[in-house]
């Protein structure tokens, strides 16, 4: 088993209203659009949110009701791989808006901040129920000739 498939059962869907937290119907929309895609199809599925929308929250949420193995994270930039390895590790949000209860485990998360060139370095994130990591975008140059 996996850590989302174990926490799955305490997973909940609170809608928030004006005087109780929860998650928004953007995100409830998201959340359940992903489960449905992936209820026929292997290939992959594509969420688009905007800014503020709560995108990280969806993220996360998404590994629990997929009941994911272990996540791999791809983010644009250190500040939100940084920022996203502190909300799974922490699950506050989800928390927060009472999908998960106050005292609910946390996943095991690595944030790889460097090239990974060695099969072991490969095989030591099988540790961790999520990874984290940004794009490493190689350019090069070519001399005129």
């Amino acid at each position: 088993m996996s850590y989302f498939s174990d926490t799955y059962p305490a997973f909940r869907y609170p809608l928030k209203s004006d005087d109780q937290p929860g998650l928004r119907p953007a995100q409830l929309g998201a959340i359940h659009a992903a489960a449905a895609h992936f209820v026929t199809r292997n290939d992959p599925g594509v969420i688009t949110m905007p800014t503020g929308s709560g995108k990280t929250a969806v993220l996360i949420a998404a590994a629990f009701v997929l009941r994911a193995q272990r996540v791999l994270i791809i983010a644009p930039s250190r500040l939100v791989r940084e920022q996203i390895a502190e909300e799974v590790s922490t699950l506050a949000t989800l928390k927060r808006a009472g999908a998960l209860a106050e005292d609910t485990s946390t996943p095991r998360v690595h944030t790889t901040k460097a090239r990974i060139t060695s099969a072991e370095s490969w095989d030591a994130l099988r540790e961790f129920d999520v990874v984290v990591g940004t794009a490493l975008v190689i350019t090069t140059t070519t001399a005129a000739p």
